[in-house]
């Protein structure tokens, strides 16, 4: 009787063991999506440090791949506004240039240059010692048109 219930006990153990290293089916990875709020972490005061102001803004406008000015009655305050309110994003970005480019100038000669790669609600802001991936729809859409 010590034999078969050890030989049960055996068989038990083993059929446990055997399940427990057995591989298991993967949980189905949930569908990217592109929503409109930045990945990873974002230093807080990050998105306040990046403003303008619309008093040190001397021209904003607007030119084509080739360099060339398509418009220059752009609205400063329209412009800086969606400027200040986008959201820094700290995930990566393709290294192109899609879309026209917009160049923000200041009072002091210093310039900020905005370009889109093709997202319809990122863009890339820089200055000469400064690059931000942004969430501005409208900036982005612009840009775009």
């Amino acid at each position: 009787m010590k034999k078969i219930i050890l030989k049960i006990c055996t068989l038990l153990l083993s059929i446990m063991l055997l399940s427990a290293c057995s591989p298991k089916a993967p949980l189905p990875s949930p569908e990217p999506t592109q929503e409109d709020m930045a990945a990873g972490i974002i230093l807080k005061g990050a998105d306040e440090a990046k403003n303008i102001r619309i008093e040190d803004v001397e021209k904003v406008e607007l030119y084509d791949l080739e360099g060339n000015v398509k418009d220059t009655d752009l609205d400063k305050t329209e412009i800086v506004n969606a400027f200040n309110a986008s959201m820094i994003d700290d995930t990566s970005y393709i290294e192109m240039i899609s879309g026209s480019i917009l160049v923000i100038s200041f009072k002091d000669d210093k310039r900020l240059t905005i370009t889109s790669y093709g997202d319809d609600t990122r863009i890339v802001a820089s200055t000469e010692t400064q690059t931000y991936h942004l969430i501005s729809p409208e900036l982005a859409k612009i840009l775009l048109s």
